[in-house]
């Protein structure tokens, strides 16, 4: 297992829609990330265990389990690194994602995608993941 931290430009992206895997791809890539797309949550295992990732972004509707599940299962696991969830619900107050925000305290990302959001979700997360790791 690779749960060790070290400084990195990895991004795990985890989703069930090809579209979105390869958006996000294409984007973080433009600004020079190291992204790694999968489809499922036992390829995101498989690729988690082989390198260490600052980020995991992960769909919170997928079949094999839900977002928050996949999150808590990966820190119970050891793996050192931040997280953002992906919906495509919208923002709506009284979305179970909006009660669960204030306490879990990662960020949300919403389908479509606001490109400003996920550059700053994405820089927050590297900073954050660094903050013990050394020089930058």
């Amino acid at each position: 297992m690779s749960s060790l931290k070290e400084k990195n430009r990895r991004i795990l992206v985890v989703d069930d829609e090809v579209d979105v895997l390869e958006f996000m791809r294409i984007y973080l890539e433009t600004m020079e990330w190291e992204v790694t797309a999968v489809s499922t949550v036992a390829e995101a295992f498989e690729e988690l265990a082989k390198n260490p990732y600052f980020l995991v972004i992960t769909d919170i509707a997928m079949p094999e389990m839900d977002g928050y599940e996949f999150v808590s299962a990966i820190k119970e696991q050891g793996y050192q690194c931040r997280f953002a969830l992906m919906t495509g619900f919208g923002y709506n107050p009284k979305h179970t994602l909006i009660k669960i925000d204030k306490t879990v305290k990662y960020p949300c990302l919403f389908k479509p995608f606001n490109r400003e959001k996920v550059t700053e979700a994405v820089n927050e997360a590297y900073e954050l993941y660094h903050e013990d790791v050394g020089d930058i």
